[in-house]
């Protein structure tokens, strides 16, 4: 199973790395955007099952200036991951979805159970970034 480091909402306790808590592989049910918006909510349509099959690196607009043209460029940052990619399992479609609209749809019991943490990875193998290590000192 793969993990989601750096994630903003992450497992509870002290872990340097941040894991997420959407794992890749759980399957959700999407809503369309009028289900969300509808005051009194009907019936969920589970008949469409999508998987998660990554997440996406952030943008961060404009942060870097390229000094051949002088204008400001934007670029990808990996930590910085809010975008799922996910793919229908009834017909292959693709698309990106924030990773706030997943935790809305587990919220709400749209997932299919058992959607469990990934696991924790062996903190070893892996440096610490300076900011963090201030952090837990």
């Amino acid at each position: 199973m793969l993990r989601h480091y750096y994630a903003q909402r992450a497992r509870g306790g002290h872990i340097p790395l941040r894991v997420g808590v959407i794992p890749v592989g759980a399957i959700f049910y999407l809503q369309n955007d009028s289900w969300w918006r509808d005051c009194y909510r009907r019936y969920a349509v589970c008949r469409d099952p999508w998987i998660v099959d990554g997440f996406l690196n952030g943008t961060m607009g404009a942060s870097r200036r390229n000094h051949h043209t002088g204008l400001w460029e934007s670029t990808y940052g990996a930590a910085r991951s809010d975008l799922a990619l996910v793919r229908s399992l009834r017909d292959g479609r693709r698309r990106s979805i924030p990773v706030r609209t997943l935790q809305l749809h587990e919220e709400f019991g749209l997932a299919q159970p058992p959607t469990t943490y990934p696991s924790l990875p062996d903190l070893r193998f892996y440096r610490v970034p300076p900011v963090l290590r201030r952090w837990t000192a």
